[in-house]
C-alpha cells in the first residue's frame, strides 16, 4: 500500500512556527532594551516546573510517536491505547499550568505587571490553546478508525488523520521547548 503524505499539515505547522517565532523575535527585541527587567522577571518563574512541563510534554510525544508506529503495523488496538496514554501523560502539563498561573496570579503578577509576564502570559496562552486544541485531537484519534466507512478505506483515512495529528502534537512539544527556553532559562542565574 502507497503511503499517502499530509502536506496540509506540514504547511499549517511551517505557518504556526512562522508565528511563534515571530514572537519570540519580538520577545528577544524587548529583552534586549530591558534585559535587567527581564532578567529579574523570569527569575520569578519557577524553572523545575517549566522543565517537569518539558518532560511531561516529551513523554507524551514519545508515547504519539508510537502510537503512529504500531498504528501503521495495523495495530489499531494498540495505537489506540498509547494515544490514550500519551494523553492521560500530557494532561499533567495541564495541572501544572494551572498550578503555575494560580501561583503567579495570587501574588497579583498578571499581563500588566511588566513586558516580561505580558509575554509570558501572551506566549504561555496561546500554547496552552496549541495544547487543549492537541488534545482534542489526540481524544479524535484515540476512536480508532471509522465504522462508518469500508474497512480499508477507514484504515487509510485513519493512518493519513495519526500522521497528520501526531505532527501537530510533536509541535506543540516542540513549541514548549522554545517557550521553556526563552522564558525560564535566558537570564537564568
Amino acid at each position: 500500500m502507497r503511503r499517502e503524505r499530509a502536506p496540509a499539515i506540514w504547511i499549517f505547522i511551517a505557518m504556526d512556527c512562522t508565528s511563534f517565532g515571530v514572537l519570540f523575535l519580538v520577545f528577544m527585541y524587548e529583552r534586549m532594551g530591558q534585559v535587567a527587567l527581564f532578567d529579574e522577571a523570569s527569575h520569578l518563574l519557577n524553572a523545575p516546573l517549566g522543565f517537569f512541563n518539558a518532560c511531561v510534554l516529551i513523554t507524551s510525544s514519545w508515547l504519539v510517536a508510537w502510537a503512529n508506529i504500531v498504528g501503521r503495523e495495523g495495530r489499531f488496538d494498540e495505537a489506540r491505547r498509547l494515544m490514550l496514554a500519551g494523553m492521560a501523560v500530557a494532561s499533567i502539563f495541564l495541572i501544572v499550568k494551572v498550578i503555575e498561573y494560580y501561583m503567579k496570579l495570587s501574588v497579583g503578577i498578571t499581563v500588566k505587571t511588566n513586558a516580561f509576564f505580558l509575554f509570558y502570559y501572551a506566549l504561555t496562552g496561546v500554547h496552552l490553546m496549541h495544547y487543549l486544541g492537541g488534545m482534542v485531537i489526540l481524544a479524535i484519534l484515540a476512536q480508532g478508525p471509522s465504522p462508518y466507512l469500508p474497512a480499508a478505506e477507514a484504515k487509510a483515512s485513519y493512518l493519513r488523520w495519526l500522521e497528520g495529528g501526531s505532527l501537530y502534537w510533536h509541535m506543540v512539544d516542540l513549541l514548549w521547548i522554545f517557550i521553556f527556553s526563552i522564558l525560564y532559562l535566558i537570564g537564568a542565574r
